[in-house]
């Protein structure tokens, strides 16, 4: 297994999402960045360092009582609408959310759906890993197809 086959498995992990997270928020089939996973190929720079960036950003704003999360200020915390926008673009499930809050999934649904809102310290830290993926634009990969051919497993490359 070579070094970004290790690398795509903990940077993954650490963002909190599986293979086809990854493939739905980089528009990469999910079959390429799990071989890419498996040490078969290798990914292009552009996908490496947008998965480093997304990565350091989970690690900057781990918890939210991270020391880099901001004071609430003025903001309102946030209800169930702006969870859900938030974790739509953070491509994480509810019951992530509620294992990173410290809740069970079920206590964190009924608080949003009878009109409570998160804590403001958790709604600034969810806010900021939301502007976070936002401003990380999916990584720029050229437009190549690659099948194996069926003669000796090799792999073609392909222009569309």
């Amino acid at each position: 297994m070579n070094q970004a086959a290790s690398l795509i498995g903990v940077r993954l992990n650490g963002i909190g999402w599986s293979v086809c997270q990854a493939s739905r928020r980089s528009q990469i089939s999910r079959d390429r960045i799990a071989r890419w996973r498996n040490g078969i190929g290798e990914p292009p720079q552009s996908f490496m360092e947008w998965l480093d960036a997304l990565h350091a950003l989970h690690r900057r704003y781990a918890t939210p009582l991270s020391r880099d999360v901001p004071a609430a200020g003025n903001r309102a915390p946030m209800d169930a609408y702006a969870v859900g926008r938030a974790l739509m673009i953070i491509g994480w499930s509810e019951r992530r959310l509620a294992e990173h809050l410290g809740y069970h999934r079920t206590e964190l649904r009924r608080l949003l759906e009878s009109g409570g809102r998160l804590g403001a310290r958790s709604s600034r830290w969810l806010e900021m890993l939301e502007n976070g993926h936002r401003d990380l634009p999916r990584p720029a990969i050229s437009r190549v197809s690659r099948r194996p051919d069926m003669n000796n497993g090799l792999t073609m490359e392909t222009v569309r």
